[in-house]
């Protein structure tokens, strides 16, 4: 008999497993991954005026804050913020720096600084700020649950020193 009939099923069973385990792990992208790959599409999206693109990355219960705007879902979110705001661009340039992302399994925070450029509604934009957005895995795929941007605000002057 040869050496290989010797090997009891059971072993030959668990080194298939193994094998079918591990070339599936080596197809499937890592969270962290899927993650920035999503990231960049909405990115990417944005800067394309491909609205239906970023409303599919968008979860139901999205929440939007921007100074005192709230917006509450996805309609609310996508129809009265988003969507208007990205359509009525032109010439639309985005950079992003200080880019942290703090991945999880099922959740993950992204926080950076933008600035943007361009002509909205007829006036040029040149601005700056703050973007903090949570992103969850839904089923297969990442989606935003939360955006909240923030805007350089103006200083009061500090109070004269004591006379």
């Amino acid at each position: 008999m040869r050496a290989w009939m010797r090997v009891p099923p059971i072993v030959v069973v668990a080194v298939v497993v193994v094998v079918v385990v591990l070339a599936s792990q080596a197809q499937t992208p890592s969270a962290d991954a899927q993650l920035k790959a999503a990231i960049e599409k909405y990115d990417r999206a944005v800067q394309a005026m491909d609205v239906e693109t970023v409303r599919s990355l968008l979860a139901s219960d999205v929440l939007l804050y921007e100074h005192s705007v709230r917006n509450d879902g996805l309609q609310d979110v996508f129809e009265n913020h988003l969507k208007p705001e990205i359509t009525e661009f032109e010439d639309m340039k985005m950079e992003f720096s200080d880019v942290r992302t703090t991945p999880g399994s099922d959740l993950a925070l992204l926080t950076r600084q933008y600035k943007i450029q361009g002509k909205l509604r007829g006036r040029e934009i040149n601005a700056g700020g703050n973007e903090t957005m949570v992103w969850k895995r839904i089923g297969p795929d990442w989606k935003i649950i939360h955006i909240h941007y923030s805007h350089p605000c103006p200083r009061p002057s500090p109070p004269p020193p004591p006379k």
